[in-house]
């Protein structure tokens, strides 16, 4: 587990924040939504977003992966394939290089760690930081799970507010009917923040349902809504694929594993500071 904190100035006239959360990439798998990737991307880019990644950036399906590997969804032709997997990720986010702020590991980074000993996420990050702003901080990298506050601090000094977010990469299956809801109900009795943010499972869950409850300093009790999200990623699946008169079948993760199509897409956390210093924050939650 791991923290990271992120410091921005607000004033009356910049009061609004945005995070583009993306998680399941997969951005060296045949099936990566490519276009969509990069139409959301740059939604998020025109919005002044900070983007923040939460694991399975890359596929990283090697050849000495028996399990899982086909030749047919190889995307790289040369023997050197983790260097082949980086450059390809690299080409992808270089455009948005200081838009991003975090990169954390999921299953599939985790995998090339244990089984290939490379960590792909530090080779993609080392490189995108000497290519990034000199004025900005550096990218920072996560593990798996861990806590990123925000701080919200006046131009003229006179008040902070944070906001803090867990993210996890997540676990378990692809879940067809709860979506991974489940697994908010599980955090929220351990972990505490303001948003919780899950992926892996390739859902599209805004979850706003939840609430804390407590008294404050003043013994004032105040309700807080809880705010949780799961990202689905932009790793397609349920493609058409016919098979003509001598073509023989290519295996499909998806269609071999998952009962129903998977979810596409990443999600805008946006935070408004108040005006006044005795009020709260306000959130929202929305996928793209």
């Amino acid at each position: 587990m791991d923290y990271t904190e992120y410091n921005f100035t607000y004033d009356p006239a910049h009061r609004d924040f945005w995070f583009a959360l993306f998680s399941d990439l997969h951005a060296d798998a045949r099936g990566f939504a490519r276009a969509l990737f990069l139409r959301d991307a740059d939604a998020a880019h025109a919005r002044g977003a900070r983007f923040l990644f939460n694991g399975d950036i890359f596929d990283a399906i090697l050849p000495t992966d028996r399990k899982r590997y086909s030749r047919a969804d190889d995307t790289c032709s040369e023997d050197a394939q983790v260097n082949a997997r980086v450059d390809m990720v690299y080409e992808l986010l270089t455009p948005y290089v200081n838009d991003i702020d975090f990169i954390g590991l999921g299953n599939h980074e985790v995998s090339a760690v244990k089984y290939n000993s490379v960590d792909l996420i530090k080779l993609l990050v080392d490189r995108l930081n000497a290519v990034r702003d000199s004025g900005l901080a550096p990218i920072q990298r996560g593990g798996y799970q861990g806590f990123l506050r925000f701080w919200f601090r006046a131009a003229n000094g006179s008040h902070t507010h944070q906001f803090v977010l867990y993210r996890e990469h997540g676990k378990g299956g692809a879940s067809p009917v709860t979506h991974g809801v489940i697994n908010f109900s599980r955090i929220f009795t351990t972990f505490l923040a303001d948003c919780y943010w899950l992926g892996h499972v390739h859902a599209s869950v805004v979850d706003t349902t939840g609430w804390t409850i407590a008294p404050d300093r003043a013994g004032t009790i105040r309700k807080t809504r809880k705010l949780a999200v799961i990202t689905a990623g932009y790793n397609e699946g349920f493609v058409q694929r016919n098979l003509p008169r001598g073509c023989a079948y290519q295996s499909s993760f998806p269609e071999e594993k998952f009962l129903v199509p998977t979810g596409l897409g990443s999600a805008l956390l946006h935070i408004t500071v108040p005006r006044g210093n005795n009020e709260d924050l306000t959130t929202e939650l929305v996928t793209q």
